[in-house]
């Protein structure tokens, strides 16, 4: 992302293959999606940087007869961030998509931040 917040960390779109039904740049999604997020809390926001600290958590809900029917994705992140007053953070949390429904006209991907700690820095 030119211009962008600082990325690190997380691994290349091709080494995850099961990634795909997020489109073909999960990063950008995700950055997007965060940074849409915060800017609703505190409009003043500037994301400066993510960090994943570990391999996604990936796993897929299988119904009776064996057919995928829900994927589910996990990135364990720190999220360095400078609020509308200018004052710098440090969120530490868990940002997670969920697909239901992929290969239906129902299909629907949400998101969600789960807030593990937070500090100034």
């Amino acid at each position: 992302m030119t211009g962008g917040p600082e990325l690190h960390g997380f691994p290349p779109p091709e080494l995850l293959p099961d990634l795909r039904w997020l489109g073909p740049d999960y990063l950008s999604l995700l950055v997007s999606d965060l940074a849409r997020g915060l800017l609703r809390q505190d409009p003043g926001t500037r994301l400066m940087g993510v960090r994943c600290e570990g391999a996604p958590e990936l796993w897929t809900e299988v119904d009776a007869a064996g057919t995928p029917r829900a994927r589910h994705v996990t990135f364990p992140l720190q999220v360095f961030l400078q609020d509308g007053a200018e004052r710098p953070w440090m969120l530490r949390g868990r940002w997670s998509y969920v697909g239901r429904e992929l290969d239906t006209r129902e299909a629907c991907i949400d998101h969600y931040w789960r807030l593990l700690t937070f500090e100034g820095i």
